[in-house]
């Protein structure tokens, strides 16, 4: 079994450490902000980023920004005897993943582009997928610590797969919201009982996990400090437009609903849950 170590202890790393804690994994920890949670329960927090790569097998990155990113890849390229392998989580644009990924390779570190699609809870309890891209040889090594976090992960292919699919994930997730908040909208302003509507459709073919997340939620309409909050997918949703229009595939959907991603952005709703996606569509209706 595999040492571990995880940078970045954040609503993601931490439960991410978590389960490899419960699963039987010696785990290391790293982050500017002390967790005593997880020190309580077990893990190991090094001194600093090049402290814990140089005790672990295994260094798993969890990290907010590409700032963060390349100052703990310049830590661990200064580390002797640092890990091996690299398992990135995080979320950034691909050109800066690679730039990371080849700056290890020229010391013999490996870096393995992985994504998670799962809310925090999700991960928590297991049910999240993660996305795995890369060296083959080098995923299957490493595929217990994958058990440990998650009951299901998929290996995609070359390095950067998992970054586009979580692209194409995140704008689902996202339209599939937008949909469900314009279909209750309508049923309201129809004089259907939305809640009528929910129960209704949750388990039809018209039904998805989004849909069966996010409804309960706009009926309620307690939207603060939501578990998928709008500022998780401004970016998602400007880089699968950005791929798309790369790629020269038509996209309408997504076009439309990044201009609504955009439209909640100017009004503040960053801390928000993407449910009160029907707050903006009931303001745009006429009455």
């Amino acid at each position: 079994m595999n040492t571990t170590g995880v940078i970045g202890l954040g609503n993601i790393g931490s439960k991410i450490a978590g389960n490899l804690l419960d699963s039987g994994f010696d785990v290391t920890g790293y982050d500017i902000v002390e967790n005593d949670a997880l020190r309580n329960a077990g893990v190991r927090f090094a001194d600093s980023v090049s402290d814990l790569a140089s005790k672990v097998d295994v260094v798993l990155l969890s990290l907010p920004s590409v700032e963060a990113l390349n100052a703990t890849v310049s830590q661990i390229l200064s580390t002797e005897n640092a890990s091996q392998t690299v398992i990135d989580i995080s979320s950034y644009p691909l050109a800066d993943k690679k730039q990371a990924a080849d700056r290890l390779s020229g010391k013999g570190i490996t870096m393995l582009d992985c994504e998670i699609s799962g809310l925090p809870v999700m991960v928590k309890n297991r049910s999240a997928v993660i996305f795995n891209s890369g060296d083959r040889e080098r995923i299957d090594a490493v595929e217990d610590i994958f058990d440990g976090i998650a009951q299901r992960h998929i290996y995609l292919g070359e390095f950067g797969t998992a970054t586009k699919m979580k692209l194409l994930a995140n704008s689902m997730v996202f339209i599939h919201n937008m949909l469900g908040a314009e279909v209750l909208n309508l049923a309201a302003k129809s004089g259907l009982d939305p809640e009528l509507v929910f129960n209704t459709l949750k388990n039809s073919a018209a039904g998805s996990t989004t849909f069966t997340n996010k409804a309960p939620v706009m009926l309620k309409g307690e939207f603060e400090n939501g578990a998928g909050p709008f500022r998780h997918m401004y970016h998602y949703m400007s880089r699968v437009n950005e791929m798309s229009k790369a790629s020269g595939a038509a996209t309408p959907l997504i076009s439309v609903a990044l201009e609504y991603c955009q439209q909640a952005e100017r009004e503040g709703r960053d801390d928000q849950d993407i449910a009160a996606m029907i707050e903006i569509l009931e303001k745009a209706s006429s009455s």
